[in-house]
């Protein structure tokens, strides 16, 4: 099915997109409207801030920032040399520019582009952007002039649209009453003229680079009285890498199949991945600021502990201020921090400003003795306790009024950045694995790297089901690698205390120095501080790399570390997360990038495997059927062909998942069709992403960090993920969740030494002692029954932290394909956690280190699992419950094994009607489960109540041994409270 004939995924998160509390005084600019309509709306932007904007008044700025003077017959007055805005700097006088946009490539405008901001102008035939911010591509999508683009390969139907430059524009109102009316650009991609009202107030050489941001003032070109006529002429990036320059964009690199899609010349062997548009346009928002003479930027505060210790919390607030006026100004700075429960700190300074100053302003405990916090309420990943912000309220008053007013909220913690004593990796350097501590607590990084969309759309309900899967794996960091969209997504992180990484990207135009220019040298230093003025209040960001998989040369990095320091940058800092430079971060990027045995992560003997890496994973991630058949034709979805390497990554191989239809050719046996290649996929994700986790929680003391790649889709693809575009769930997600359970058990495979001896281990993720404990483990044949028995003495585990609980020789007398059942139970008896593994008499193994590739899948013994499909029929028992409790749905699913075979890798499924689709997204406790004979099993699943809106939502199951089967979903029950729930 086409993704246009589909119910949005995410149509059930309506609840959690109410979690984000509105913010009266935060408006849209309706346009065309004849007057200004405030409409509450999400807080964007939180603490964001922005780069300074080019000035043609003050020349000392420009040439510090290295920005071009635009022409002296402009309208200089037109442009402010002030320090631009986050635009979620919440201010009442700080409105968003959002409706009335529409755009029309520039080959189809007559006439002189100063007419196009003329009130005559006509574009009633112009494509109306349905929502901004947005690409090109993706207004030209909503428009229908492009259907299903993420179908089959179409793609590439759009052809060249980033050879043409492009138009957007609207019209917009201002408020009476301020002197300084200003426009803020967050992002444009990649270059633009802008006009208003017939006036040029910034030509493309000064308005330059994607993560750069703008700031221009319009106070003289306004009409008060009237609409004003904003257009923006967009450049879409034009430099291809390796043919002599760049331009500071983004690229999507292997995350596409650049034979297909992007730039490819087999001649040159050069490639360079891209959509269609090159992601142009306006594809961050765009602001209205109205003030009085002083306008208050970047607000910003610094929060320190004294460690060990976690109080007093001294804070330190920031702010720039700007006098847009031609004369000097005094008055006064007010600043409010202020929590529930808590008494609210108030503090102020007096300013004077010269005629059109900008500068920095800095309070700290030193002179506002307020400004130490005796008792502070810490900000805390979700996994140690609460995402407590603070809110700070800063006003510049004057004569009686008040000229501006910027909000924030911000987070009191402190990272902490440590290097282990881990000595294991001579060749890369010395100084041991990167880590951090979080308020003085290490802390085990266990994530995934995250992705928008790959046309950048805007959709808030997206951003919730992501952040929704992040907090039900368990994952505890998730990293950007560039693609840093829009803000609320760091605001939900914020919010939901999910800590967070970014950087610049690897292996295109950010770390090709040697091909930089002048204005590529300008344009990397201003979108560093751009940037890092738009993340530094964010709590949940506590690491920024200047590097990916390159090092900065040394000029540009000393010129990074000079911004950073400027910028008061608080959080952890790396100059590369790789180990193949001239120095070493305590960070290794080796891969694997494609699938590996569970027993490699558990052996010392492979150093990727170990250690703390930036990401590592599976290019080749095979969803389940149901998702497949929405992005693949019916026609094209057996044997696997070339609508399947549309979809995949570019890196040889990968292209043709040639290593995933290895492995399972090797270890699963041959498919006979596209239901049985999907689902031996998800067996060999589970175990692959499991083990990976496990082993990065067992073996803290070598093993400090691993982001998983990745954890989503940035459109339908095989790409790596833990979850599909469509928020399907495959193996690779339950097997994360498996092993990112607070308390687990851990069987290691016969992993290290002669592989004669297998460790069980008892897994404490939690904050508190797990006391009285025991472990113990059971195999069992292919046909079910049980060949071995041991069990533990009682166990205590510290906090965040593992013990060994069993050893295991090899147990003889077993089937070809075995079964091994870990479980740990308390001092009643009630099961803690219990993990059931598949394992083949021949072990895996990749063989000598210099067989481990990143790219490739090579071993020299294959462990043979064929005889799982010889595994007799298991027969299930399945009943159900369904409550509303706190405002989710929540479903009791109960299995009862009526038989003497084991049901292997049930899934279960929560779907739309009789056979129909699944209904997502979706939470279950667990899924690909074993279920032993003659034993029951409960799931539980929460969905949100208007998901089964106008449906017969019905159950399915299927296992690897047993059939499907439908069976309808039981009524719900009347509404509980969370105190009530029946669990």
């Amino acid at each position: 099915m086409c993704e246009s004939e589909m119910e949005h995924p995410t149509a059930g998160l309506a609840r959690h997109l109410n979690e984000s509390s509105s913010n009266p005084r935060m408006g849209v600019i309706c346009a065309g409207a004849d007057k200004l309509r405030e409409t509450p709306s999400v807080p964007r932007g939180q603490g964001e801030v922005t780069l300074s904007a080019i000035s043609c008044i003050k020349i000392l700025t420009i040439i510090i920032l290295g920005i071009a003077v635009p022409n002296a017959g402009a309208q200089p007055s037109s442009l402010t040399s002030s320090i631009i805005a986050s635009p979620g700097d919440w201010s009442p006088d700080v409105v968003e520019i959002a409706d009335g946009w529409r755009i029309i490539s520039a080959d189809q405008v007559p006439g002189s582009d100063e007419s196009v901001s003329q009130q005559n102008f006509d574009v009633t035939h112009w494509y109306p952007a349905r929502h901004m911010p947005a690409t090109v591509l993706q207004v030209l999508q909503d428009d229908g002039v492009y259907k299903d683009l993420y179908y089959g390969m179409n793609l590439i139907v759009p052809g060249e649209l980033w050879k043409k430059d492009w138009w957007y524009r609207t019209t917009f109102v201002v408020p009476e009453g301020h002197e300084a009316y200003s426009l803020i650009f967050k992002g444009i991609d990649y270059r633009a003229d802008i006009w208003v009202n017939g006036n040029k107030i910034a030509e493309k050489s000064q308005v330059v680079g994607m993560y750069n941001s703008f700031e221009f003032d319009i106070s003289k070109l306004v009409h008060k009285d009237g609409p004003n006529f904003l257009a923006v002429k967009v450049t879409p990036e034009q430099a291809i890498p390796g043919e002599g320059t760049v331009e500071l964009g983004d690229t999507w690199h292997d995350w596409l199949n650049w034979k297909y899609i992007g730039f490819h010349d087999r001649r040159k062997n050069l490639n360079f991945s891209f959509p269609p548009d090159r992601n142009a346009g306006l594809w961050k928002r765009v602001y209205l600021s109205s003030t009085g003479a002083i306008s208050i930027r970047n607000p910003y505060v610094t929060t320190d502990l004294p460690l060990p210790a976690i109080a007093p919390a001294s804070l330190s607030v920031f702010c720039d201020l700007s006098n847009h006026s031609d004369k000097p100004v005094t008055g006064t700075l007010v600043g409010e921090i202020s929590r529930p429960g808590k008494k609210t700190i108030q503090f102020k300074q007096t300013i004077s400003l010269f005629r059109n100053e900008t500068k920095e302003i800095s309070l700290s405990p030193e002179n506002h003795p307020e400004l130490l916090v005796r008792d502070p309420d810490l900000w805390w990943p979700y996994r140690w306790g609460a995402a407590n912000l603070y809110h700070l309220t800063l006003r510049f008053e004057m004569n009686g009024e008040v000229s501006d007013e910027q909000n924030i909220n911000f987070g009191i913690r402190r990272i902490t950045q440590l290097r282990d004593s881990d000595a294991s990796f001579p060749d890369i350097g010395t100084g041991g694995n990167f880590y951090l501590q979080v308020n003085g607590k290490d802390y085990l990084i266990r994530g995934a790297v995250y992705t928008p969309d790959l046309l950048f759309k805007n959709d808030p309900q997206r951003d919730a089901a992501v952040m929704l899967y992040t907090q039900d794996l368990g994952l505890n960091m998730l990293r950007w690698e560039l693609k840093i969209a829009d803000d609320t997504m760091l605001e939900r992180a914020d919010r939901e205390g999910v800590p967070v990484m970014l950087g610049w990207m690897c292996c295109g135009q950010w770390e090709q120095w040697s091909s930089w220019t002048a204005e590529d040298q300008w344009v990397a230093r201003s979108s560093l501080r751009a940037r890092l003025r738009e993340l530094r209040s964010h709590p949940a960001v506590v690491l920024w790399a200047n590097g990916s998989d390159g090092l900065p040369p040394g000029p540009v990095l000393n010129d990074y570390h000079s911004i950073e320091k400027e910028l008061h940058w608080q959080n952890a800092l790396v100059d590369t997360v790789s180990h193949v430079n001239r120095t070493w971060n305590g960070i290794h990027m080796a891969g694997p990038y494609v699938w590996h045995p569970p027993y490699y992560w558990f052996s010392d003997k492979y150093g990727p495997a170990r250690g703390s890496s930036a990401e590592e994973g599976d290019n080749e991630v095979i969803p389940p059927l149901e998702s497949l058949k929405k992005f693949i034709p019916a026609d094209k979805l057996w044997p696997i062909n070339e609508y399947w390497y549309f979809h995949s990554g570019a890196i040889d191989d990968n292209n043709t998942l040639a290593d995933v239809r290895r492995v399972l050719e090797k270890r699963y046996g041959h498919s006979n069709d596209v239901e049985d290649f999907t689902k031996k996929a998800q067996l060999a994700s589970y175990e692959d992403v499991r083990a990976k986790y496990e082993a990065y929680a067992t073996h803290w003391s070598n093993r400090k960090m691993t982001m998983n790649w990745m954890l989503n889709n940035h459109w339908p693809s095989f790409f790596g993920h833990l979850f599909d575009y469509y928020f399907k769930q495959g193996g690779g997600y339950f097997g994360a969740k498996k092993a990112l359970q607070p308390v687990s058990v851990v069987w290691d495979y016969y992993a290290t030494g002669k592989r004669d001896t297998a460790y069980v281990y008892a897994v404490n993720q939690q904050s508190n002692s797990l006391e009285n404990v025991k472990v113990s483990v059971r195999f069992y044949n292919l046909d079910g029954t049980k060949k071995y028995l041991s069990e533990s003495k009682i166990l205590s585990v510290r906090p965040n932290s593992s013990a060994v609980a069993l050893t295991v020789p090899r147990i003889p007398g077993l089937t070809a394909v075995y079964f091994v059942r870990c479980q740990m139970t308390d001092s009643s008896g009630s099961v803690l956690a219990e993990t059931v593994y598949w394992q083949s008499q021949t072990d895996d193994d990749i063989g000598p280190v210099t067989n481990d590739d990143q790219f490739a899948t090579k071993l020299a013994q294959w462990g043979d699992m064929s005889a799982l499909k010889g595994m007799l029929s298991a027969r299930l028992l399945v009943s159900s419950s369904c409550e509303e409790v706190s405002g989710q749905t929540r479903v009791k699913i109960t299995l009862f094994n009526d038989s003497n075979q084991l049901a292997f890798f049930v899934r279960t499924e929560i779907i739309k009607g009789p056979d129909s689709e699944e209904i997502l997204p979706i939470r279950y406790d667990d899924n690909y489960i074993t279920i032993f004979p003659h034993e029951t099993r409960v799931q539980n699943a929460i969905l949100d109540p208007s998901q089964l809106t106008g449906i017969n939502p019905a159950l399915r199951l299927e296992g690897y041994n047993v059939k499907k089967q439908l069976t309808p979903l039981a009524e719900q029950s009347k509404k509980k409270s969370a105190g009530a729930s029946s669990r």
